[in-house]
């Protein structure tokens, strides 16, 4: 069965809601783990009545991300993720557990305007690698 909310905000973004598409969408938009290809893949993968193949999943996501229903995110060379908090912000990778937390924009002073007019900026994202503390901690 079709998740209405995925399937709508596919229509909404000019994408046919296809059963992959809907599950893949479904699965993006309730999960902050910014998942691997392979990681969203092993996800649904049960959820539909047919096999899933690994194109199928890639060829998904590059369209998801082409209509701007996920955005893309690279927090180490060669891997995609994938996220469906579309709006502007930046990321945290803790090192020691691999989880990657979003970071409001306003949180980080715009760079962008510090750097004049010799570049044209059109986009950044930061991202930053550390440990989250303890909560133990004082």
């Amino acid at each position: 069965m079709k998740d209405p909310v995925a399937a709508e905000l596919l229509r909404q973004k000019g994408v046919k809601p296809t059963p992959q598409r809907v599950v893949i969408t479904e699965h993006l938009l309730n999960t902050v783990s910014h998942p691997t290809a392979d990681e969203i893949m092993e996800a649904v993968s049960d959820k539909l009545p047919v096999a899933l193949s690994r194109a199928t999943v890639y060829n998904t996501l590059n369209a998801l991300v082409e209509a701007g229903v996920v955005r893309e995110v690279f927090t180490e060379p060669g891997c995609a993720r994938y996220d469906a908090n579309t709006s502007e912000h930046h990321h945290f990778v803790d090192v020691k557990s691999g989880h990657i937390f979003d970071i409001p924009q306003e949180l980080v002073p715009q760079l962008k305007d510090q750097l004049g007019d010799r570049f044209k900026v059109h986009n950044y994202s930061i991202t930053f690698w550390g440990e989250i503390a303890d909560a133990d901690a004082s």
